[in-house]
């Protein structure tokens, strides 16, 4: 079954950005280490049992000029906070292996995240990550054991304790999006606004109510 895994919100300050986030949220927060392909750093802000934000920003100033992924995500952020993209996870290899053949790739089993303790476990994903978001469309993950979820792990300074995405607007319209994943879209709690697609807010269940997060969505390439 299709379930939403994690967002990618760009800020040009990771460190301001995060701040600002949990101000706004009350959800905590941890350094979640960086990409050493792209020059780019997150950290973490997780939303319940297996879900979270990744406030993601460029922390190599050079790497724009060798890296297209990295100059594409450099060039979203220069107007501030941007939902750069968002992910979903299935929960077993033949559900992700279906996804494959729907999709026309194969199974991508690479490294992604380096980990503040230097742990970098493979990510099981398909199709790749930034072509997907340059569309404003999410690609899948198959997390293996989720006890190493990034949203499992210990954060600092949680003040209101978020349960989990309850809905998140994004564009296009529900018939772009059974295109794109096929029949298991139906089960995502998505709204569309049939604008160009992206994420536009994200809400999250919490023991005070409703907490909806909007940020500004992903422009795609012409």
């Amino acid at each position: 079954m299709l379930s939403i895994d994690h967002i990618s919100l760009g800020c040009r300050n990771i460190y301001e950005g995060t701040e600002r986030l949990c101000e706004e949220t009350g959800f905590g927060q941890y350094e979640g280490g960086w990409f050493p392909h792209l020059g780019i750093a997150n950290r973490i802000v997780p939303l319940g049992p297996d879900q979270y934000i990744e406030v993601e920003s460029v922390i190599d100033a050079y790497s724009p000029r060798t890296n297209p992924s990295a100059r594409w995500f450099y060039d979203q952020i220069e107007g501030g906070d941007v939902f750069i993209g968002w992910c979903l996870r299935v929960d077993s290899r033949d559900e992700l292996t279906r996804l494959a053949q729907h999709f026309g790739t194969d199974i991508i089993d690479k490294p992604l995240r380096r980990r503040t303790d230097g742990v970098q476990r493979n990510a099981v994903r398909v199709p790749e990550t930034i072509p997907c978001w340059q569309r404003g469309l999410p690609n899948v993950f198959l997390v293996e054991d989720l006890t190493q979820h990034p949203a499992a792990q210990p954060r600092s300074g949680e003040e209101t304790s978020p349960q989990g995405i309850t809905w998140m607007e994004v564009g296009g319209t529900e018939r772009d999006m059974r295109a794109w994943l096929g029949d298991g879209a139906l089960d995502l709690p998505l709204k569309y606004n049939g604008e160009r697609p992206g994420v536009y807010a994200v809400a999250v269940a919490t023991d005070e109510g409703e907490v909806v997060v909007r940020r500004t969505a992903v422009t795609q390439p012409e």
